[in-house]
């Protein structure tokens, strides 16, 4: 139901402020001759995928806790002398199912898989506590699907809005160094809102 929002948002958003764009000389654009809604969702989506640049490379860090803020879908990590470490821009599970609560690291992987779908993978997986149905649920890279043509990265709005089962979506590169500097025991909290 969201995703059929989401869509339909950007779908406005292309139609009808598309004439009205300007370049970056400051002049207007072309006018974007009208498309079918499958090439729209086709050529729109996939940039949509990361919303912020990639951050600068972040240097090793004794990782004590991280904090989810889901109405910010942000993550907020935090070194063992309670510093500010990092913000991660985050996309979180879809209908409330990421659990709220405080956890601890429990397993690591740097590969996994989505059970119901094996063809469905991620990585850089750090998982914190169980779903609703019972499946693991942690940080991981953006899932990608694996295809005779190669790996198909599925749309996740990251830093916008909720898109998973019930894992934290998060840019490869903030996957891997969460993975990296995450050890077994490293604190989760996960919460509705900062306060």
């Amino acid at each position: 139901m969201k995703s059929t929002r989401i869509v339909a948002l950007i779908f406005f958003i292309t139609t009808s402020l598309a004439p009205h764009l300007v370049n970056a000389q400051g002049g207007p654009t072309e006018p974007i001759p009208p498309t079918t809604t499958t090439e729209l969702v086709a050529t729109t989506l996939p940039p949509l995928t990361t919303v912020a640049p990639s951050p600068k490379r972040r240097s090793k860090a004794s990782i004590a806790l991280v904090q989810v803020v889901l109405s910010e879908q942000r993550a907020y990590v935090y070194a063992q002398n309670k510093s500010l470490v990092a913000t991660i821009a985050v996309s979180t599970g879809l209908d409330n199912s990421t659990p709220t609560g405080s956890f601890k690291v429990f397993s690591k992987s740097p590969q996994s898989f989505y059970e119901p779908n094996p063809t469905e993978r991620m990585r850089w997986m750090v998982r914190f506590t169980k779903g609703r149905q019972g499946g693991n649920i942690g940080f991981h890279s953006i899932p990608y699907k694996v295809t005779p043509k190669g790996e198909v990265k599925f749309f996740t709005p990251i830093g916008l809005a909720p898109s998973s089962h019930g894992c934290i979506r998060v840019r490869d590169v903030d996957a891997k160094w969460l993975f990296a500097n995450m050890g077994l025991g490293t604190r989760v909290v996960v919460k509705n809102t900062r306060k």
